[in-house]
């Protein structure tokens, strides 16, 4: 990979990160504990400044993403943890509420299929654990081999228990 590919995958990586934390440059700047007018070359659309060793770990360790992640050198298995959890709990929620759907259409259906929060004797955050790991696992959204971020899943699934 080139210098131009490996800087445009950089400053598109920084402006997602700026936007998927909500931050502007100033804030993004501030947490990661660099100056603004640095982050600000580093996000340049055209002629964009290349950081330094230093400016990359403040960055990636801030925004819990890896610096291969952050440099075009990875796909997302470097992804921190914070990152793997709003990740793990995004898709989670969706499932749950697709499944509630699916208990309240039950509603209107003659054989009862789901009931009581239940899927046969199965409770929905059960099922919808279930549906989650043939997803991740079928659809390789996170590698069969990314233990890590399947325990930080059980982990999740262990503190919406108590």
């Amino acid at each position: 990979m080139d210098d131009t590919a490996q800087t445009d995958i950089l400053v598109q990586r920084l402006h997602f990160l700026a936007v998927r934390h909500g931050l502007n440059v100033k804030e993004m700047a501030e947490k990661c504990g660099v100056p603004k007018s640095s982050l600000e070359g580093y996000m340049r659309l055209k002629g964009a400044k290349r950081p330094g060793i230093d400016a990359l770990i403040a960055i990636a360790d801030a925004m819990d993403v890896s610096i291969d992640w952050l440099v075009g050198r990875s796909d997302g298995k470097g992804m921190g943890e914070a990152e793997r959890r709003q990740l793990i709990l995004a898709m989670y929620t969706l499932v749950v509420q697709d499944l509630r759907n699916i208990d309240d259409a039950q509603g209107r259906s003659k054989e009862l299929i789901v009931a009581d929060g239940k899927i046969g004797n199965r409770e929905i955050g059960d099922y919808a654990a279930q549906m989650m790991l043939h997803f991740m696992a079928t659809e390789a959204v996170i590698p069969s081999s990314d233990f890590e971020t399947f325990r930080i899943f059980d982990e999740i699934l262990q503190d919406m228990d108590d």
